[in-house]
């Protein structure tokens, strides 16, 4: 079997695929808003609230100044958190870099430590609004619309940058 050399750290993927997989979160958010029979916007609104502050909620705050500066909040974080991804793929063992179940099982993982810092350290000391929504769906949410999708376009990346043969049977 064919070794890998280590995959470089690039910012480059970490930033890309941070943006794609808080795309994801977000459209994936709305979609939980609507069916809790809250507006689509809550969501934003929630993460325009961490700039704007509880006026965010408020008619005081124009729909298209929330959506932008909400959208803004979400699509930085979720950037930042695919730069922290990336320094931990280039870490993981060459081995499992390529593997589809290992990458899936380790973004998985990573989701809930996203959930773990947003939710339930910062939105406990400082935006509290972000407890309001159910937790445990929270949780699955972050692994499966956040973590996952991360994870997979890693693992795409580092099998077009270093293909493994594929099994013989």
């Amino acid at each position: 079997m064919a070794r890998r050399t280590s995959t470089p750290w690039s910012l480059t993927n970490g930033v890309l695929f941070g943006l794609a997989a808080g795309v994801l979160l977000a459209l994936a958010q709305t979609a939980l808003a609507v069916a809790a029979g809250e507006g689509a916007l809550v969501p934003v609104r929630m993460s325009a609230a961490v700039v704007l502050g509880p006026p965010a909620f408020t008619p005081q705050v124009s729909t298209a100044l929330a959506v932008a500066v909400g959208l803004g909040v979400h699509l930085v974080a979720a950037a930042g958190w695919g730069v922290v991804y990336s320094l931990l793929d280039a870490m993981l063992p060459v081995d499992g870099r390529g593997r589809w179940e290992f990458q899936a099982a380790v973004g998985m993982l990573f989701g809930i430590f996203v959930w773990m810092v947003d939710f339930q350290l910062l939105a406990r000391g400082y935006f509290p609004w972000f407890l309001s929504v159910p937790q445990f769906l929270q949780i699955v949410w972050h692994a499966v619309f956040l973590g996952l999708p991360m994870a997979l376009l890693f693992t795409a990346a580092e099998r077009r940058r270093a293909p493994l043969p594929e099994p013989t049977p």
